[in-house]
């Protein structure tokens, strides 16, 4: 992330289009209902503002103030609320236990932002709080459906299985979808998909 983000987002387009990722879709039947949710990397908030219209209390990270003053206009345009914070994943303060979901699609980080937000996101989780990401995998390189070009930016499935070793696997998937989300996202792709739900103490 960076400047780039900010001007990529600074256009009128909603360059991944309004509408919410498919696998959000997919997997907001599996949290709880009227949680708080956090969205990372969330860019120009179309999956905030959908889980907001389903009555979770939303709150929107992006690193690029343009793609969260557009949040703010689609949440308006959708008759919700979704509250935006300007932040860097390279030096956030995670808080603990915090949030029911975490949902982090399509957030591609180097190596070392990336440890640290998924080392992050262990810390924020309630007890019983549920990771959502669905990533573009290495595999993705040959697609050119979108996504970053360089494959150190890309998910490796056993890291996510490695960092999130002991949490309760409630859906784990590696292989082609199909996804049109704006210009940017269109046609068949590669990705790792997870929701991965943080295990409660003994007798809580």
């Amino acid at each position: 992330m960076g400047n780039g983000w900010h001007e990529r987002f600074s256009a009128e387009e909603y360059v991944y289009g309004k509408e919410p990722n498919a696998f959000v879709v997919e997997a907001a039947q599996q949290l709880p209902a009227k949680g708080k949710v956090l969205c990372i990397a969330e860019g120009e908030g179309r999956n905030a503002v959908y889980l907001a219209s389903l009555g979770f209390d939303v709150t929107a990270w992006d690193f690029a103030q343009s793609g969260l003053d557009k949040t703010e206009k689609l949440a308006e345009e959708k008759g919700v609320h979704v509250k935006t914070e300007l932040r860097n994943l390279l030096d956030v303060v995670w808080e603990e236990e915090q949030w029911d979901a975490i949902v982090h699609i399509f957030g591609h980080f180097r190596e070392d932002i990336m440890d640290r937000t998924l080392a992050g996101v262990k810390i924020a989780l309630k007890p019983g709080g549920y990771y959502v990401s669905e990533l573009y995998s290495k595999e993705q390189l040959q697609y050119g459906t979108g996504g970053p070009s360089l494959e150190d930016r890309l998910a490796d499935p056993v890291k996510w299985l490695t960092a999130f070793d002991g949490y309760f696997i409630q859906h784990f998937y590696i292989g082609e979808v199909e996804r049109t989300e704006g210009r940017l996202h269109t046609g068949t792709a590669h990705v790792v998909q997870s929701i991965f739900q943080k295990r409660k103490e003994a007798g809580k």
